[in-house]
């Protein structure tokens, strides 16, 4: 997609559930490698027992441009584990709103690129604590491009599309609700998304990978964290 091709007029938020993925007993999550911008032959090789699983579960094409990301942290209450407005699948320790974009507030470069990627598909799982993103459902309308694109792809402060976000739940046009544990959900662009924070201490592993993503391989391994 080019720079200049406008965002759509009318989207909808959605995730399609593929299917559980459980953990079990002989796949700690402590045993997982978190990675960033992995291959997919890196990932495999590197990631753990649950990463492996993951990427098995569903078909991916190679030729279209594999990306993986994941993130194990331990959270304690009131912290939560998701993408935040400085990068993707960090912890936040401050307010954190409804993103779709796997770079908030970047619009140049290959992170400013990723964001307005629409083809890109998206396929996710968390195990371990129950505090999984929360999704805002619904259908979004807009007058003209201008207004897309300010409320899609803001570059100077997210406080203004929290602000419609909250019109958007109150009138009913969005729904919110918790993406499933231990389950493997598809999405493209536009989906809204937000961290929920945790209400006991524990382990939680997220994973991500982006099918027809054209981001540069970096095959980085994350520090496990404790938030």
């Amino acid at each position: 997609m080019s720079d200049s091709e406008p965002l759509p007029l009318q989207h909808r938020s959605e995730v399609r559930v593929i299917g559980p993925l459980p953990a079990s007993d002989a796949s700690p999550l402590e045993g997982e490698t978190p990675l960033f911008a992995a291959d997919l032959d890196f990932a495999l090789e590197q990631g753990g027992p649950l990463t492996r699983a993951f990427l098995e579960a569903t078909p991916l094409n190679r030729e279209a441009g594999v990306v993986v990301d994941s993130s194990l942290v331990w959270l304690t209450p009131g912290l939560a584990h998701a993408m935040t407005p400085t990068g993707p699948l960090t912890g936040p320790r401050g307010k954190v709103g409804f993103v779709h974009e796997p770079f908030p507030g970047i619009a140049m470069g290959v992170r400013g690129a990723a964001n307005r990627n629409l083809t890109a598909v998206h396929r996710l799982c968390v195990w371990g604590l129950d505090c999984t993103p929360e999704l805002a459902e619904g259908q979004l309308s807009f007058a003209t491009p201008e207004q897309a694109e300010a409320f899609w792809l803001p570059t100077e402060s997210l406080d203004a599309r929290d602000q419609q976000f909250a019109h958007h739940i109150e009138s009913g046009e969005l729904c919110c609700t918790g993406l499933p544990l231990a389950t493997i959900v598809e999405f493209g662009w536009g989906t809204l998304l937000r961290p929920r924070p945790a209400t006991e201490p524990g382990f939680q592993f997220m994973i991500r990978v982006s099918i027809g993503d054209p981001r540069p391989h970096v095959n980085g391994l994350r520090n496990h964290a404790q938030l």
